[in-house]
């Protein structure tokens, strides 16, 4: 094999022209960040050692424990779900109101509201019967709030509903 024509020719950059979008060397001034020094909130802290401090009047690290096994996610689709059963009931009342202006007031208004929509009934009585259950046993002691308690009074009136119209 012949030798290479490059050998022993050193490698050279190719000339380019400054780039007019570039910032420039001078304007650059590198300043050092605000939180160099500091500890990072998200490292690791000594036992017992919260990284944010508590809220004011929370409990402290003796009474923390007892819901430590409580996953949040289910207070948040406890949350969601009793959302969507309040939506529902909105929606309820929307075509109650829809049902009164086309035909009057007559005594059957509820009922034939209700069996407009009987599948929804019962997946709204299910999916609110969910809701309670889940903010009130899978929150831990935070379920015992104004919030788990309404979302049992509207489980048991939206299923007392779905009793009352589709059961004979």
């Amino acid at each position: 094999m012949p030798p290479s024509p490059y050998a022993g020719q050193e490698t050279r950059e190719l000339p380019v022209p400054p780039s007019p979008y570039a910032a420039s060397p001078s304007s650059y001034t590198a300043s050092p960040s605000p939180y160099a020094g500091s500890p990072s909130p998200y490292a690791g802290q000594p036992s017992g050692q919260l990284a944010w401090p508590a809220a004011p009047g929370a409990p402290g690290p003796a009474s923390r424990h007892v819901d430590e096994n409580v996953d949040p996610l289910l207070g948040q689709i406890g949350i969601a779900l009793f959302w969507v059963t309040i939506g529902w009931w909105v929606f309820f009342l929307i075509r109650v109101l829809g049902y009164l202006t086309r035909n009057g007031l007559t005594d059957t208004i509820l009922i034939r509201t209700i069996d407009l929509g009987a599948e929804e009934t019962v997946v709204a009585a299910v999916l609110s019967v969910l809701a309670a259950l889940l903010l009130l046993l899978g929150r831990g002691r935070a379920g015992r709030s104004p919030l788990g308690w309404s979302s049992l009074a509207l489980a048991v009136v939206t299923v007392g509903v779905a009793v009352w119209r589709l059961l004979p």
